[in-house]
């Protein structure tokens, strides 16, 4: 399913009027606000209308009347469009590609959401909307808070502080901090030390994260370049050794090939019709002698004239002389006999001649056509254009050939090439020490600088900015209840248990399909702090960081939403292969991310659209990308 069109007139967070045609892969959309224009739930709106006009809560401010409509690729090719009056009618159109034009489906919000799904292949709503959309309410510290779990040693039945009486005032406990606090002051200002310092070896590894990454991406366009010129090396040659040992003339002499062929059919074309007009002329084949009635008659009368005067005498001998004419009629028909076996013998030479001169014809069109014949046989062509094809891809390799060795000659002659091994050698190098520098402190986790300097500050904060504490007897006192420490959600489980419903298996095969991207997303955007999950088979994660494990619903907030993205990231990267649906993400999430973070943010997101559509939505002033020039919604 592909998005390809978006209209929106009078909607609350876009501009005015707008059209945007919308493009695969990666998309960059820009709000005319500072907050992330609100373009996924305005699809929900539009693809699953409630039929209650819950949509004019997207009407702009002070606009009487709004429209909105998304046009939509489905599965099958099919174009479809959704027009909604913002809390008003709406209706689902299908383009008729014979008419060219749209033809209206339904108007019934129930049937627009059933064809929708059976149709152009929008997935359900709950699916869409956890899966494939993401937005910064959606982080697991913007939700509410999960249960709550009692302070250590409060009771349940604790009874509520009775009121004081305002009578003397304790100065001396509110001038100075109790024993126990002052006993943490050294080890606060030792973490403090620590903590600075680990600022400073993450603000250097920062740096050379980013120097390593712009300099591996320079090795690997230049290990491209080399990738790509020996491969063409290797193709150049093979087509080389294929097509060697042919003459320099092969091409115009295969071009001529169909033309000699097709005079050499015409030819044999004609021969075969002379054959043909000799055999059609040819008289019948004269009878046999022995088989004419009139020879044996004349032989018979002229022998027996010529037997019978032999046994007369007498005058009645000269009979024998009448013999003559009955013999000289049958050598009349012998003659004529002879003729026709001659004339039967010269039409047979004729034809002896045609097949002769098709013999030649056909050594001839063999012999000045073999070399051509040889060489579509050699590069394994049937046609003239298959050879053609052959021998046009050789030149245009050695095309590409020339073009790629001047462009490793260039990269070669890049002064920053010679010496970018070691470059890259010494910056992974510092590298791995800020990273043991980092593990060495405290295991590699430590609170931010400024939790520890707020804690000292309570710590030693002067006697005049305690509030006064009354000072009375142990007697009076009754027991307060402790304020319950508040814990997270642990997004995880909610979130695999509904991509389980769209990758059709349970939890543990979908983890083991996600782990290993999903831990290689999470190091990189926490720094290495976190170097695993594990999720059991309710879908509950437990992160493993150097030398302990932590459950996710106790993680701190900005970390569980570290977690949270890279677990969308990577179940949108496993679903895109398979569904092909597009994903919408609002916000570039400053308040997870810091600015080191947001060009490693951009390039994960920009991977996703390498594989389905994806329409990243950022507020004015906010580019989402970081790289591409957004375009205005």
């Amino acid at each position: 399913m592909l998005f390809l069109e978006l209209a929106a007139q009078a909607v609350r967070g876009f501009s005015p009027s707008i059209r945007v045609a919308l493009k695969p892969g990666y998309s960059a959309l820009q709000s005319p606000t500072d907050l992330p224009a609100p373009l996924s739930g305005l699809i929900i709106a539009l693809a699953f209308p409630d039929g209650r006009g819950g949509d004019s809560a997207f009407l702009a401010p002070g606009a009487k009347a709004g429209r909105a409509g998304l046009s939509i690729q489905g599965h099958d090719g099919s174009v479809w469009r959704i027009v909604r009056d913002l809390g008003g009618a709406g209706g689902l159109h299908k383009l008729n590609k014979a008419t060219n034009q749209f033809d209206v489906v339904s108007q019934d919000a129930l049937e627009m959401g059933q064809s929708l799904r059976a149709g152009a292949g929008f997935p359900a709503r709950s699916t869409w909307e956890q899966l494939f959309t993401l937005t910064g309410p959606q982080l697991p510290t913007r939700r509410p808070k999960g249960p709550v779990k009692p302070a250590a040693g409060a009771s349940a039945a604790a009874k509520p502080a009775q009121r004081l009486p305002t009578a003397s005032w304790n100065m001396e406990s509110a001038a100075a901090p109790s024993a126990e606090d002052a006993s943490k002051l050294p080890a606060l200002e030792a973490e403090l030390v620590t903590a600075r310092r680990a600022a400073e070896v993450q603000f250097r590894l920062d740096g050379v994260n980013s120097e390593l990454f712009s300099l591996e991406s320079k090795t690997r366009s230049w290990d491209e370049i080399g990738q790509r010129l020996n491969a063409a090396r290797a193709e150049v040659a093979g087509v080389k050794d294929h097509a060697s040992g042919l003459p320099d003339d092969i091409i115009p002499r295969a071009k001529r090939y169909p033309d000699e062929r097709k005079r050499h059919e015409d030819q044999l074309a004609r021969l075969a019709e002379e054959q043909q007009a000799i055999i059609d002329n040819a008289p019948p084949p004269p009878a046999p002698l022995r088989s004419d009635q009139r020879f044996l008659g004349a032989m018979f009368v002229g022998v027996g004239l010529f037997v019978g005067a032999m046994f007369l005498e007498g005058p009645l001998r000269y009979l024998a002389l009448l013999s003559m004419v009955p013999f000289t009629f049958a050598a009349l028909l012998a003659l004529r006999f002879i003729e026709d076996l001659q004339r039967s013998g010269r039409d047979g030479g004729k034809s002896e001649v045609l097949a002769g001169r098709v013999k030649k014809l056909t050594d001839d069109f063999a012999l000045t056509t073999m070399v051509v014949q040889q060489a579509f046989a050699q590069v394994g062509a049937s046609t003239l254009e298959e050879f053609l094809a052959v021998m046009g891809r050789r030149e245009g390799l050695q095309g590409q050939l020339v073009a790629l060795e001047q462009e490793w000659a260039a990269a070669q002659a890049d002064p920053e090439y010679a010496s970018l091994a070691q470059k890259v050698a010494a910056l992974k190098a510092d590298q791995e020490a800020c990273n043991q520098e980092l593990l060495g402190m405290s295991g590699g986790y430590l609170r931010d600088v400024r939790d520890i300097e707020r804690e000292i500050a309570r710590i030693k904060e002067p006697a005049a900015a305690a509030p006064p504490r009354p000072s009375i007897s142990a007697e009076g006192l009754t027991a307060v209840a402790t304020a319950p420490t508040e814990t997270w959600d642990d997004p995880a489980a909610p979130l695999l248990m509904l991509a389980t419903d769209l990758f059709t298996t349970d939890i543990p095969s979908l983890w083991s399909v996600l782990h290993d991207r999903a831990v290689q997303y999470l190091t990189a955007l926490t720094d290495r702090r976190y170097h695993g999950i594990q999720v059991d088979k309710d879908g509950h994660a437990t992160l493993e960081a150097p030398g302990r494990t932590i459950v996710a619903r106790e993680l701190p907030g900005r970390d569980l939403d570290l977690m949270y993205l890279a677990l969308r990231l990577t179940l949108i990267e496993k679903a895109a292969a398979q569904h092909k649906l597009p994903v919408v993400i609002e916000d570039t999430f400053n308040t997870v991310l810091d600015a080191a973070k947001q060009p490693l943010f951009g390039r994960m997101v920009k991977h996703l659209g390498s594989l389905t559509q994806v329409l990243h939505v950022s507020g004015a002033g906010q580019n989402a990308s970081l790289a591409d020039t957004p375009s205005p919604i």
